[in-house]
């Protein structure tokens, strides 16, 4: 299904309509004469050494064999480039390959040299034929800058159009592919379900996390040990050559990087994963849905002026939404995960997603996975399984339960004392963020189910919520009484314990704080605040523990009592102004 879907998409965007082309950087034009002289070497490069996008048939797979390009190809196929990197007992060996590299070349343009009378491709093969002509285009520039992956094209005489755009070699070009398909293996193809020439081979999938940098496979039976019932390689799997062809462009096409992502339609989860999606849908309603769920700078820019505005407009309920995690294993791609939903549920899902995580008096706003991850995360990036990202983005996408670890790793988080000032109190909000929208997704038959709110409830009178107002409130006296500059605070010695069993801690608290309140400027109004909040404990005031869903509760408390100290307060509410500590 998930092959199936990958083929329609790629058909959809028109990204197989030119099967046998592909557009590629070509760094250089080599000009030369009729009679096939070397005349100059044109750079294509643009100031960064980025050739120019051009139209050229499509390269063949390579690993360690040599397939030859059809009159485009590199310095080591074009001109028998050989870098010479050392070791003399491995020279005999490279200058083998190199001939072998040249002659794999020669081949296809010799023989529609001798079926066209175009006179360029004559030229072309008599260029070839001559070592001083090759020799000539490596001499136009130090040899040092040559690194053997620049891409050559050939032009002739004044001509603008390249030899391989020519119509006669095109043609060629066009009859070459359709003898090698059929000679191909007839078969029912799985996706399509018709019968059909079959893929031996399957085109690489490039800019998988982890994977080779030449690509890797997602279909592929390079070991005996992979095939069965006698059956070789792409046999094994019977794919037809289009349906193979169309997945693997949609894929490459949903992974290729742009100037401003990683990935073009691409989520990265954890340090080897990508979240991959598309839809049966437009670009434009894509683009939307990745610009909330992975946000640029101008993407958070845009939205701070206009709050998931455009998720309206795509609610498209008989549209499809489809996603596959990928991660690469050296020459292979591992499927991670798959799912299939409708378009419309995903974009409820998202807009219920920022909802939940919404907290505080600030507008709803997208927050990118990673960056949420990045706020639980123990210093140096330890202690999140790898499979936290993707369950997070099943939570946005599916609207899934947020995985427990989040809860358990932003409450560690909360534990320890605050890191760079500047940063603590947004870190702050992000954790606590997700532990609200853990306990909103909780089974609504948990026995544990809690009611959070966005901002403080003074009505709510759940038992560890309003501990955790204590706490800020007590925390407010003591750096009401004793200033911000403290070697350690309240919160950096009593949070953890506070939180998990109160009992012990709070007695010794309130003792402080009322030394606290005594030296406060606005002690009388703290103390006011703090007897209200204590008014609403029952006659037990301080459990002996609290389960990780009350811990949590705890902090939403905490965050909301101290957040509010940042409110401008009423003239009937009285006390001091509202300041950042």
């Amino acid at each position: 299904m998930m092959l199936a879907a990958l083929n329609a998409f790629a058909q959809a965007r028109g990204l197989v309509d030119d099967p046998l082309y592909e557009t590629k950087p070509v760094d250089f034009l080599v000009r030369i004469n009729s009679k096939g002289k070397f005349i100059k070497l044109e750079s294509r490069q643009d100031e960064d050494g980025r050739g120019a996008p051009m139209s050229i048939p499509r390269l063949p797979m390579r690993a360690a064999n040599i397939a030859a390009g059809f009159f485009v190809d590199n310095p080591k196929y074009v001109l028998g480039f050989d870098k010479d990197d050392g070791g003399a007992g491995a020279k005999a060996k490279r200058a083998e390959k190199t001939a072998a590299r040249l002659a794999a070349f020669l081949v296809p343009v010799r023989a529609v040299a001798a079926s066209t009378d175009a006179a360029e491709v004559r030229a072309v093969a008599a260029f070839l034929e001559n070592d001083e002509a090759r020799a000539a285009v490596l001499a136009e520039r130090p040899l040092e800058e040559w690194t053997g992956s620049e891409l050559l094209a050939f032009a002739v005489g004044d001509a603008t159009e390249p030899v391989h755009q020519l119509s006669a070699v095109r043609e060629e070009w066009a009859r070459i592919n359709d003898e090698k398909k059929a000679q191909g293996r007839t078969g029912r193809c799985l996706v399509t379900g018709r019968e059909a020439v079959l893929a031996r081979l399957h085109e690489k999938l490039k800019n998988v996390p982890e994977a080779q940098a030449a690509g890797a496979s997602l279909v592929s039976f390079n070991a005996k040990a992979f095939e069965s019932h006698g059956l070789e390689q792409g046999d094994n799997a019977p794919i037809s050559q289009d349906a193979a062809f169309g997945y693997a462009m949609a894929l490459n096409y949903l992974l290729k990087g742009t100037e401003s992502r990683r990935f073009r339609q691409g989520i990265q989860v954890g340090d080897d994963s990508v979240l991959v999606f598309w839809t049966n849908a437009s670009e434009s309603a894509e683009s939307l849905l990745l610009s909330y769920m992975d946000p640029t700078e101008e993407d958070l820019r845009r939205v701070l002026e206009s709050p998931l505005k455009g998720l309206e407009s795509i609610e498209l309920d008989d549209k499809r939404f489809y996603a596959v995690t990928l991660a690469g294993n050296a020459g292979r791609v591992v499927v991670r995960d798959w799912f299939e939903t409708c378009l419309g549920d995903v974009v409820r899902n998202i807009r219920k997603y920022f909802t939940d995580l919404h907290i505080g008096n600030t507008s709803v706003k997208p927050i990118p996975v990673w960056r949420l991850l990045s706020a639980i995360e123990a210093p140096g990036g330890r202690g999140l399984t790898p499979d936290v990202a993707t369950r997070m983005l099943g939570a946005a996408l599916l609207g899934r339960a947020f995985p427990r670890q989040v809860l358990v790793s932003a409450l560690d988080r909360l534990r320890l004392p605050p890191g760079k000032p500047e940063l603590e109190r947004e870190q702050l909000r992000l954790r606590v963020s997700l532990i609200k929208a853990y306990l909103l997704r909780l089974r609504k038959d948990n026995p544990t189910s809690l009611e959070v709110t966005v901002s403080l409830d003074k009505t709510q009178t759940a038992q560890p919520y309003v501990l955790g107002r204590l706490f800020a409130v007590l925390e407010r006296l003591q750096s009401a009484a004793l200033g911000n500059d403290l070697n350690a605070t309240i919160r950096d010695r009593y949070f953890g314990a506070a939180s998990r069993n109160p009992f012990t801690v709070f007695p010794r608290l309130l003792q402080l704080a009322v030394h606290h309140a005594a030296k406060a400027d606005n002690g009388r109004w703290l103390e006011r605040v703090q007897g209200e909040v204590m008014a609403l404990l029952p006659a037990e005031r301080f459990p002996r523990i609290l389960s990780l869903e009350d811990q949590g509760l705890f902090a939403v408390g905490y965050y909301h009592q101290r957040e509010a100290f940042f409110t401008k307060r009423s003239p009937t509410e009285g006390g001091a102004p509202p300041s950042e500590s």
